[in-house]
């Protein structure tokens, strides 16, 4: 017999998956949406396959804050959206209405923290990859237009399609990574995929590392010296003798 706790979990996962067409289809029941989110998705593929394509290659610091201000900007245009809502153009249509309000507070406190963050790398370089990646970036803002632009409900269940919107995209761009290796597109940037002399290869390869051994020390030894100086501070605050 089928619990009550089964039955309610059946009823959301049927919700989402209601949910979830509805977030997919939604520019196709607005045409202004349309003419945004066709770009954000032609981005977002082109960017899977670009890295379905070259898997060594990292997403880097600059690109991550370039997809936090393609954020911004089509924040902007969603609030511009909001601003024009009765035609006339009124910072009262903000205002006076409370989920207009939220979704314009929230996507420029968000545009601002996700700037700051990326500019400055305060986040570990693995985390901030992915939380700043195109597929990320895009659809949580396709999922805030697509409550302005095409009425959807502003609930957990639309965030929870934007989850199931997301991880899609993901099992995708695996699928097309599988794909690309299949038929032998996939290409690694590394120096095993430059024709050398395998003996020169070798060593090529033994130089990167002892590189990378090198500006590892490096690093050891300048988190030393920050180290250092944090104790002698300590030592002088508290008046105690530097021997």
């Amino acid at each position: 017999m089928v619990s009550e706790l089964e039955t309610t979990i059946i009823e959301i996962a049927y919700q989402v998956r209601d949910r979830t067409i509805e977030l997919v289809l939604a520019p196709l029941n607005n045409e202004k949406m349309l003419w945004i989110a066709v770009p954000l998705v032609v981005a977002t593929l082109f960017m899977t396959l670009y890295f379905a394509r070259y898997k060594k290659e990292e997403l880097g610091w600059n690109t991550a804050f370039g997809n936090t201000m393609v954020f911004l900007f089509v924040a902007l245009n969603i609030i511009k959206e909001m601003y024009y809502q009765d035609g006339v153009g009124s910072m009262e249509n903000i205002y006076s209405n409370n989920l207009y309000f939220s979704i314009s507070a929230g996507l420029v406190i968000a545009g601002m923290l996700l700037a700051f963050v990326t500019y400055f790398h305060l986040l570990p370089k693995r985390l901030a990859f992915f939380l700043f990646a195109a597929a990320p970036i895009n659809v949580s803002v396709y999922v805030v237009m697509a409550v302005v632009y095409a009425n959807l409900v502003a609930d957990y269940l639309t965030i929870l399609a934007g989850i199931v919107f997301l991880i899609l995209i993901i099992v995708v761009s695996k699928i097309l990574q599988a794909i690309l290796r299949f038929i032998g597109l996939e290409y690694e940037t590394t120096i095993v995929s430059i024709e050398l002399p395998e003996e020169l290869a070798k060593r090529v390869m033994e130089m990167e590392k002892e590189d990378e051994e090198k500006i590892k020390e490096m690093e050891r030894e300048e988190e030393k010296k920050k180290l250092a100086k944090i104790v002698q501070k300590i030592k002088k605050d508290s008046g105690e003798e530097i021997k």
